[in-house]
C-alpha cells in the first residue's frame, strides 16, 4: 500500500489565513510527510474559489526543492482547460526538477463556473480529454510527434526537456462507466474515489481492452483523520468535513452530471457538523470516511484493500481549513500506528 497525502491548499472563509501563511504551512507539512515516511504528496486544483489553489505546478516545484525522496503528483489537472503541449512540457520540467519523482494525474473536471471562466463549452470536455491524452502520451513516447485532432493540432515537435523517468506514471480520474472505460483504453492508472464498484469497472475495462489489471495501480481518495479517540477525531474535523461535503454538493448540483441514490454522500440533506459522526450511511463518493482511532483506520483500510484492491491511498487530512497543527498530529499518529501495521503485513 502506497500512503499519500492530498494538499488542496484549501483556504475557506470561516478559517481563512493569508495565502503566504497557507503556503508556508503546506511546505512544512510536505517536509514532515517525508520525515514520517509517507510515499506521496498529491495536489489538486479548481479555479475561482478559496477551496483550492488553481496552479499546481508552481506549488509542486516548491515542494520538490524542499524534499528529496517523497513522490509528487497531481490529483488531478483539469486537462480540457489547458493546451496539452503545455501540460506535457510542465510535467517533464517538474519531473526533472524532482529528479524523477513526479506522477501526472489528469481528469476532465465538472465545475460549471470554471468552464465558463475559460470560455470552453462543457460539452467539449470528453473530446478535449481524448485529444489531450493522445498528445501527452505521444510526446512522452515518441522523439518527434505530430497530431491532428478535433480541438488540437500540433507538430511536428520534440518534447524538451525529456522526462527523467522514461514515462512518468500517468493517472486518469473517472466516476462514470464511460470515463472509467477511457482510463483503461489509454492504459492509464486509475485515480478513483474509493468505491469498490468503480475499481471493479476499471479492472473489467482493462481486460476488455487487452490489459492485465496486475500491471496497473488503483488509487482511492479518502477523507482521513485520526486522533486519540473516535469522539475527539470527529469533534475536531467534523465542521471541516461538512464544509467540504457542502461545497461538493453545491458544485455537483450545478453541474448535474451525477445522479447518486441517497445523495452524493449517503445522507440528504447533510446533517449539522455535530451529528455527522453518527449519521447512518455517510460516505465520501462511495467509501466511508476514515475518521476515528488508528485501529479504526486499520480496519477500514484493510476492508478497502480486500474489497477494492486499492494500491494507493490518497488521504485528505488537511480537510477544509482545519488547523494545520491538528492535521500534523493526525499525520504523526497515522504514520506511527497505522502505516507500520501494513508494512509488517507486506514484509
Amino acid at each position: 500500500m502506497d500512503f499519500g497525502l492530498l494538499f488542496a491548499f484549501e483556504n475557506p472563509q470561516p478559517w481563512q489565513v493569508s495565502s503566504a501563511q497557507l503556503c508556508r504551512s503546506m511546505v512544512r507539512q510536505a517536509v514532515l510527510a517525508e520525515e514520517l515516511g509517507y510515499d506521496h504528496i498529491w495536489t489538486a486544483e479548481h479555479h475561482g474559489t478559496d477551496d483550492y489553489f488553481p496552479a499546481q505546478f508552481p506549488l509542486l516545484a516548491a515542494l520538490a526543492t524542499q524534499t528529496s525522496r517523497i513522490r509528487l503528483g497531481t490529483y488531478i489537472v483539469i486537462l480540457p482547460l489547458y493546451h496539452p503541449l503545455q501540460v506535457a512540457e510542465e510535467a517533464a520540467t517538474l519531473d526533472a526538477l524532482s529528479d524523477g519523482r513526479f506522477d501526472l494525474g489528469l481528469g476532465q473536471g465538472y465545475v460549471v463556473d470554471e468552464y465558463a471562466a475559460y470560455n470552453i463549452p462543457r460539452s467539449q470536455r470528453p473530446a478535449r480529454m481524448e485529444d489531450g491524452l493522445a498528445i501527452i502520451t505521444g510526446l512522452w513516447t515518441q522523439e518527434e510527434f505530430s497530431y491532428s485532432g478535433k480541438h488540437f493540432t500540433i507538430g511536428p515537435i520534440s518534447l524538451r526537456p525529456r522526462p527523467v523517468q522514461t514515462t512518468p506514471p500517468l493517472w486518469v480520474a473517472g466516476l462514470t462507466p464511460k470515463s472509467i472505460d477511457r482510463v483503461a483504453r489509454y492504459g492509464c492508472h486509475f485515480a478513483g474515489a474509493g468505491s469498490a464498484a468503480t475499481t471493479q469497472l476499471y479492472e473489467d475495462s482493462l481486460r476488455r481492452h487487452g490489459h492485465d489489471p496486475k500491471n496497473f495501480h488503483k488509487a482511492a481518495l479518502r477523507l482521513v483523520y485520526v486522533s486519540d479517540t473516535r469522539a475527539r477525531a470527529w469533534e475536531e474535523c467534523a465542521p471541516h468535513v461538512r464544509h467540504r461535503m457542502a461545497v461538493y454538493t453545491q458544485k455537483l448540483d450545478e453541474a448535474g452530471d451525477f445522479q447518486i441514490p441517497g445523495g452524493y454522500f449517503g445522507v440528504e440533506p447533510l446533517p449539522p457538523a455535530a451529528e455527522l459522526g453518527t449519521a447512518q450511511g455517510l460516505h465520501f463518493f462511495g467509501a466511508p470516511p476514515i475518521i476515528g482511532t488508528p485501529e479504526d483506520a486499520i480496519q477500514e483500510i484493510t476492508r478497502s484493500q480486500q474489497e477494492a484492491g486499492v494500491t494507493h491511498l490518497v488521504m485528505w487530512m488537511q480537510i477544509g481549513g482545519i488547523n494545520p497543527r491538528r492535521a500534523e498530529h493526525s499525520m504523526r499518529l497515522f504514520a506511527t500506528e497505522v502505516m507500520p501495521h501494513f508494512a509488517a503485513q507486506e514484509g
